[in-house]
């Protein structure tokens, strides 16, 4: 018998069976957001993922450590993994719990990238979105520091317990310091074949403004400065000739192996996505001999590959010996399994319940975690795709909320009208994802201008709402380098919940005490306020610096503060057009619902107080 949710009972229900209750409840209404939808985007890469089950893939997940490990050691070669698998089967799942894995054990700087976008320089492609990928928080977990940020700091301090410090408060004199500090670090012989310009870039990250960490991630992409720019970087000379680009990427790799002992690690995902047909075979390759040269060039160095089981089927036969050597060395490829079994299912969906239950206020259950989904439909489930494991879950809880209760799972047609349209959805939503990585992934300049700025950010959180459902309303307004934050959700059917803060772009220099008079005024004209500092550069490291005891101050008034990479200004950026372009597709709603490509992003979270 199907079981209804109960709401008529007057007697005080015992504290498990209202537990019980909720869960239902929960799991059979429309309020709470889908967590049963199965495929990873990009833009979630960068986030650790809550619903990661760590049963799945273990043979990949093993061949990945090890290559890691040995790649950390050092060799002749770098190491290349192919892994294959049907659409569904959670490759870029994989790729992203491998990234968090070893960023959150401090093992590795990696790079991920869909080849979606790529048209025509493979090194370049590869070397954008690695920047891209180090402009990104390193991780969130800990801290928002991105991996730019991490490996300056790591640089800086092998020249000396000083030089962190030193860097940080340098102000004009920054360049001499810089170069005072290179000239230390080429001294020491674990550093004698790493490139002396790039030493001085990656240090200079540590005491540039915004304006001149725009000019070092674009040096960083081998793009041609203006002799202004190259002024600004102290009379650094841009590297643009022909290989400039697999150059970068490997003094890069060879800089992280020098500072920290851990390799530098490329993840290509959806390689089949990147080719017109005709020209398939010759792209393939020469993405592929570029990954080849990499490794070839950097020991410390690990390139993961994934794609379409067929689609390398088809084109393996156009790759020369050498290139089909290197990119399928014994073992092989990790072929990735596409059945789950029990205990693989029941962890997919338990991590998802839980998902739900925290959304909706309650506490998740471990003594039963796939609660409320009847053993019927689990052992129904054994045997497909992790990806068609979640769809067919998802399908049964749209039966139940249409009903307002639970339904026989044998009354859903398993092979329904349904089931292809929820497929529909997801293709729809992943072409809208793909135009949106080209767009993000676009030349962009952001501007340094603080008003600018702001009011490129408070475009950005207005359009935030969409991403978060019809129950919460979010309005911003611009005023000079100040963004006034509103954000209303409803609860229990009335808008009365209200958290307003007002935001501050604070890009002036720590000393001189020109940033701590930033944030004072902040403070004043926020009269009681939450308030949220957020700078394009880094803010002082030392316990002793005023802005420190000011940032501490605003945290405990329910504030905060956030250094906004490029990549997310970039973003900010992209959005407002992307949306003008696809506002009338009518996937767009949902695949910002999914993807949260705003409300993913750390500064934005910090400004609207979501974390």
């Amino acid at each position: 018998m199907p079981i209804a949710i109960q709401n008529e009972s007057r007697a005080p229900q015992p504290a498990e069976t209202r537990e019980v209750d909720a869960r239902l409840s929960a799991f059979c209404s429309p309020d709470w957001p889908d967590p049963f939808h199965g495929v990873s985007y990009a833009s979630q890469v960068w986030q650790a993922d809550p619903s990661d089950v760590e049963a799945i893939h273990q043979e990949a997940r093993a061949r990945l450590r090890t290559m890691v490990a040995r790649a950390a050691q050092g060799g002749a070669t770098g190491r290349i993994l192919l892994m294959l698998g049907e659409a569904g089967t959670g490759k870029t799942h994989l790729l992203r719990a491998f990234r968090n894995e070893l960023h959150a054990g401090n093992r590795g700087y990696v790079g991920y990238m869909q080849m979606t976008a790529f048209r025509d320089d493979p090194s370049r492609y590869v070397l954008a979105n690695l920047i891209e990928s180090l402009d990104r928080p390193y991780d969130e977990g800990r801290s928002h520091d991105s991996g730019l940020t991490r490996l300056s700091q790591a640089l800086a301090r092998s020249a000396g317990t000083d030089a962190f410090d030193r860097l940080r408060e340098a102000g004009t004199d920054a360049f001499e310091v810089v170069r005072e500090l290179a000239d230390r670090i080429a001294m020491n012989p674990r550093f004698a074949t790493i490139d002396y310009d790039l030493v001085q870039a990656i240090l200079l990250l540590q005491a540039a403004g915004a304006r001149v960490k725009a000019i070092l991630l674009r040096y960083l992409r081998c793009e041609d400065l203006s002799p202004r720019d190259r002024e600004d970087l102290g009379g650094i000379v841009p590297r643009v000739y022909a290989s400039a680009s697999q150059w970068m990427l490997q003094r890069l790799g060879e800089l992280i192996g020098a500072v920290e002992g851990v390799p530098l690690v490329i993840c290509v995902d959806q390689l089949e996505d990147m080719f017109d047909e005709a020209e398939a075979p010759a792209q393939f390759r020469r993405v592929l001999a570029t990954l080849c040269d990499l490794t070839s060039r950097l020991p410390t160095s690990v390139v993961v590959i994934s794609c379409l089981e067929d689609f390398f089927d088809e084109v393996k036969q156009h790759l020369t010996q050498p290139i089909t050597r290197r990119v399928t060395p014994a073992p092989g490829p990790v072929e990735l399994p596409s059945a789950c079994d029990r205990e693989q299912v029941v962890a997919l969906i338990g991590r998802r319940l839980a998902m739900l239950d925290r959304s909706a206020g309650i506490a998740p259950v471990e003594a039963d975690p796939t609660y409320p989904i009847p053993d019927e439909l689990i052992r129904r489930l054994i045997g497909l795709g992790a990806r068609d494991v979640l769809d067919e879950v998802r399908r049964y809880r749209e039966a139940c909320i249409a009903a307002g209760r639970l339904v026989s799972p044998s009354s859903i047609d398993r092979a329904g009208v349904a089931s292809e349209a929820a497929h529909e959805l997801d293709r729809q939503i992943a072409a809208i994802e793909q135009a949106w990585d080209e767009a993000r992934s676009g030349s962009q300049v952001v501007p340094t201008d603080e008003t600018e700025l702001a009011a490129i950010l408070a475009d950005a959180i207005g359009l935030c709402e969409a991403e978060m459902g019809e129950r919460v309303h979010i309005e911003a307004g611009a005023s000079g380098r100040f963004v006034e934050v509103e954000r209303q959700e409803t609860v229990n059917g009335d808008m009365d919940a209200i958290d307003r803060r007002l935001v501050a772009i604070c890009n002036k220099a720590a000393q001189g005490g020109a940033l701590t008079r930033q944030i004072s005024e902040l403070i004043g004209r926020a009269d009681g306020l939450p308030s949220v500092v957020l700078r394009s550069s880094a803010f002082p490291a030392s316990a002793k610096s005023p802005v420190t005891g000011q940032l501490a101050s605003l945290a405990e008034q329910r504030g905060g503060h956030a250094v906004v990479e490029d990549s997310e200004w970039r973003a900010m950026m992209a959005m407002g057009r992307f949306r003008a372009e696809h506002d009338n597709d009518p996937t767009f709603d949902a695949w910002l619902i999914r993807t949260r490509p705003l409300t993913g992003l750390s500064a934005i979270r910090a400004a609207l107080g979501l974390d």
